[in-house]
């Protein structure tokens, strides 16, 4: 893997590989809270005040100190969480228990168990980054610890909060229909009518990452979504709504878009379509393995614009009031290095860790697509929370 010398937007230098520099340049230095929202991080610089001390950290001292501790469990939304747990726990001779949660599951059982103030579940590797640094962190519910023996191999700019992957999102169709040209190549032709009750996505109510993407975009993208309008239509955009990107919402929800439970089950859709019965998708890079396990076609959109998809941002999490402290702090440092993420990269998860080779098993080949994805802006995650009401009442509207 190659390196770059990049300055992130508060003129602070650092060496990444070249993907995570395609990331800065295509947009901004991805992603999360950056060193000037510090106080509200949480903690997340290091004085965490659960386990052993920085000032006195070393890996083999917290490994000697999980060990003491009892049992813990760790959550993900995917399935792959549960392979990470079981090497983490032959690895350390630490016993770890891997779940499976959606992120919106992950919030509550966060919010719930911090409440009744008896934690039941550790460590939490989330995607609803405007959650944690609105809320978790600063009311104390959680913290994010940043292993100082992992910061030289990780970027500064996924180290407060701490970022352990990018989750790539993408539009997808059936190439056994199509061949190898998406029939759509800019995201404002999933808004007219002749594909009307084709497109399949995961329930953005259920999923507030795309609700949280739609915000970015109208904050800091909302020219291209211009731009892409005047080229897909032949003039510009008019509009009553606050962006351009709020009335792309809006036509896209009025479109009759059929919503599934999650990308689990928009895949074998789209891999199930015909030419009398078209589909186009949006799905997680993790689908196209279930794609060549289950032997059902499905590719990238690769011309899609502005964008092909979204980077979704993923922080470790640790909960409060956790009775294993060290042990969720080892099982954070895992996740975080190069080693422990694997599993996850296999299914198309970019690591944060600058050490860490996408596997060339991996099913999607999205690690090449990079520079066609949307990057987030981390400067305006606070804005993402605050607006997410908007968001989901526009869909809601529209969509009846």
């Amino acid at each position: 893997m190659r390196y770059v010398k990049c300055t992130h937007s508060n003129s602070t230098s650092f060496v990444i590989p070249v993907l995570a520099a395609t990331l800065a340049i295509a947009g901004y230095g991805l992603p999360a809270s950056a060193a000037s929202n510090s106080k509200d991080a949480g903690a997340s610089n290091g004085s965490t005040g659960l386990g052993i001390p920085d000032s006195n950290y070393s890996l083999d001292a917290l490994i000697d100190a999980a060990k003491k501790e009892d049992p813990i469990t760790v959550v993900d939304a995917t399935g792959k969480i549960k392979v990470m747990a079981e090497r983490f726990s032959k690895k350390y001779d630490i016993k770890t228990t891997g779940e499976k949660m959606s992120a919106s599951n992950q919030a509550e059982v966060l919010v719930r168990e911090a409440q009744a103030r008896n934690v039941k579940h550790d460590v939490f590797n989330m995607s609803n980054l405007p959650d944690v640094m609105a809320q978790f962190l600063p009311q104390g519910i959680a913290i994010s610890w940043m292993p100082p023996d992992l910061k030289s191999e990780t970027p500064a700019v996924y180290q407060h909060p701490a970022i352990t992957s990018l989750n790539p999102w993408v539009w997808v169709y059936n190439p056994d229909v199509y061949g190898d040209t998406c029939p759509v190549n800019n995201m404002w032709a999933l808004t007219d009518k002749k594909w009307k009750g084709k497109i399949s996505i995961p329930d953005p109510l259920l999923r507030n990452e795309t609700m949280f993407w739609l915000n970015q975009i109208a904050d800091n993208a909302d020219d291209k979504m211009k731009a892409a309008y005047q080229e897909y239509f032949g003039k510009p955009l008019e509009t009553k709504q606050p962006s351009a990107t709020a009335e792309w919402a809006k036509r896209f929800a009025e479109n009759n878009v059929k919503v599934q439970k999650s990308d689990t089950d928009v895949g074998p859709i789209v891999g199930a379509s015909t030419s009398e019965h078209p589909v186009i998708g949006f799905v997680s890079s993790a689908i196209f393995t279930h794609a060549k396990n289950e032997k059902f076609a499905m590719a990238v959109c690769k011309e899609m614009t502005p964008w092909i998809g979204q980077l979704t941002p993923r922080v470790a999490v640790i909960a409060a009031g956790t009775k294993s402290p060290n042990a969720a702090k080892l099982f954070a440092h895992y996740m975080m290095s190069a080693e422990g993420m694997e599993p996850q990269m296999e299914d198309g998860k970019i690591s944060t860790n600058s050490k860490a080779e996408m596997p060339a098993s991996e099913a999607s080949g999205v690690d090449k697509l990079i520079d066609k994805m949307y990057v987030n802006n981390s400067e305006t995650t606070p804005d993402d929370f605050k607006k997410l009401q908007f968001w989901r009442d526009l869909w809601t509207v529209s969509s009846r």
